[in-house]
Parts: C-alpha cells; sequence; structure tokens
C-alpha cells in the first residue's frame, strides 16, 4: 500500500541505501526511521493531549502517551544505532552491535510502568464515570493518527527487512498498535455522543494493557538477543551446505554463531582426510572462511579436525 512512497524517501535520504552491509549506511535506516518517528509522533502526541484535555477523555490521554511513548523508543533506537556503529576496540572486541537491544530493553520497562499507571487512572474512571463531550474534530485527528501510525509501521518494517534489524521491526510493530488503539479510540468517542460515557474507561483499560504488552513484548525479544539467541535452522542448514560443497571438506561439526547487532560470527569444524599435510587442511580451511565470509556476509573461524568415518 505505502510500497512506493517507502522507496521514495529511502532513495532521496539515503544515496548508498543499496549498500546494507556497510555499517555507516546500516545505521543511516536507524536514523531515518528514528528521526522520522520522532517528529511524527511529538506532535500527534501533543494534538492528541489538547484533545483529550478538551474532552475530558482519559482513554485519549493514555494515547496521548502511547504516542510519546514511541517518540522514547525512538530515541532509543538512534542511540543504539549510534553506538553499535562505533569500530572494534580492545574492550569489546567483537563490536557494539548489541547497544541497540540494551537502550530498546530500558524504554520498555519504562512503557510498562506508564502503561501500568495508565491503567490504574482508567479503572478509577470506570468506578466512577465522567462525562465525555463528543467533538468531531478530534474523531477526524484520531482517524487521521490511525493513517499516520500505519504507515509508520510499514515503513519501520520495511526499513527493517531490508538491514534485518529486529529493532526497528519492533519499533514498527509499536506503531501499529498506536494506530489499533487511535482506530478504537475514534468508534468509543462516537458512542459518547449517545452518552454511553463508559467506553471511554474501557478504551482506557484496553490501550493500557497494549501499551503493557507492547513493551513485554519488546523486552522478551531483546533480552533473547542480549544473552545469545541461537540461530535459525534454516541459517544453521545453509552454513552446512555451503561448507560441504567445498573440496575436500569431508564434515562438519560444532557450528557456533554469535550474533552483536547486524554482524555475525560464525565458528565451524571440519573435518578433512588424516594425510592431508598442515599447509594443505589450512588453504582448506582458510577457503572455507571466504567462502562463508563472501556468501553470508560474516565474521567466520573455522577450526580443522581429522576424518573419521565412524
Amino acid at each position: 500500500m505505502f510500497q512506493k512512497i517507502n522507496e521514495y524517501i529511502l532513495k532521496k535520504m539515503i544515496p548508498a541505501w543499496e549498500n546494507t552491509g556497510d555499517q555507516h549506511v546500516r545505521a543511516a535506516y536507524g536514523y531515518l526511521e528514528g528521526w522520522l518517528s520522532i517528529v511524527l509522533n511529538m506532535v500527534m502526541a501533543v494534538v492528541k493531549i489538547i484533545c483529550a484535555l478538551w474532552i475530558n477523555s482519559i482513554s485519549l490521554l493514555a494515547d496521548a502517551f502511547h504516542t510519546f511513548s514511541d517518540v522514547l523508543t525512538s530515541i532509543a533506537i538512534i542511540l543504539g544505532f549510534k553506538i553499535s556503529e562505533k569500530p572494534q576496540d580492545e574492550e569489546h572486541p567483537f563490536g557494539h552491535g548489541r547497544a541497540e537491544y540494551v537502550t530498546t530493553f530500558i524504554v520498555s520497562a519504562v512503557l510498562i510502568l506508564a502503561g501500568a499507571e495508565f491503567l490504574k487512572q482508567s479503572i478509577g474512571k470506570l468506578l466512577n464515570p465522567e462525562p465525555v463531550d463528543y467533538k468531531f474534530t478530534v474523531f477526524v485527528v484520531l482517524i487521521f493518527s490511525a493513517i499516520i501510525k500505519e504507515w509508520l509501521f510499514d515503513f519501520a518494517r520495511f526499513l527493517g527487512l531490508r538491514i534485518n534489524s529486529q529493532s526497528l521491526i519492533a519499533d514498527g510493530w509499536h506503531h501499529r498498535s498506536d494506530a489499533i488503539a487511535s482506530l478504537l479510540l475514534a468508534v468509543a468517542l462516537f458512542m459518547t455522543q449517545f452518552g454511553f460515557y463508559v467506553i471511554d474507561a474501557v478504551l482506557g483499560i484496553i490501550v493500557s494493557f497494549l501499551i503493557i504488552y507492547t513493551g513485554l513484548e519488546l523486552i522478551r525479544d531483546c533480552s533473547s538477543e542480549i544473552i545469545g539467541k541461537a540461530p535459525t535452522k534454516e541459517f544453521i542448514q545453509e552454513v552446512k551446505e555451503i561448507v560441504l560443497n567445498v573440496d575436500g571438506v569431508k564434515n562438519i561439526h560444532d557450528i557456533q554463531v554469535h550474533q552483536y547487532g547486524q554482524k555475525k560470527y560464525v565458528n565451524v569444524h571440519i573435518e578433512v582426510e588424516p594425510e592431508l599435510s598442515v599447509r594443505q587442511s589450512h588453504y582448506i580451511a582458510d577457503f572455507v572462511e571466504k567462502i562463508l565470509n563472501k556468501q553470508l556476509k560474516v565474521n567466520s573461524l573455522v577450526h580443522t579436525d581429522p576424518y573419521q568415518e565412524s
């Protein structure tokens, strides 16, 4: 739906957009999504706060904070990409690629706390309902917000898939949760003109749970990456197929994959004929490293063992 718009913005804002293997280009993807998200969400959050105070709506106020939380998440993403862009050093020999997971974790924790606070306020308003003043202008604002947030979801996912960034894809789902919330609130606001004020509190509770759920999902995803998420079976199979197609390699075992942001480090043990000289074995291992690095865009280390049929 938004494909042409996404491609136009990407090519206009990032001249070397095709070179996704370059860390600086990858960071540029993160900066683009982050700053675009910050600007649009700041504007929408302020407008929603004004509208919420205007019509006395707790659910709209919760949704405004949900929108503002996207600003915080985007700031964390920019910081994460900025740190991960730094080169390897003595204290971080594998680079700083996992920095974006840490920043996402911190923001997600804040998101959960905020969602819990709005849940408390919404339950209070459910027990003591207050009139909500229907305004057509606010209804239009919510519909427009839902459309913008759905586009931000599509754009973040579009960029995230291009550079294989879980943080950008997760941020995209954050945008979509806000789009759904805004759409639900538009329906609830429309119903208040018929005297169904309790819907405002009910939607406030739903949005609060949505905020908490989003935070928990983000924490689950980034925690898995921080502690060392296992590679996919498809990736392991791809490594096996590439290595076993190299002349001289009789078998492969002990495949280890470590990921630091975009960078993957692959360690494998290959088996070669025992009669080969050290020089010949080294030549095969060196060739395996080169072909893995080229085809999978990884940093590899290969250890040789004597082949045993058993």
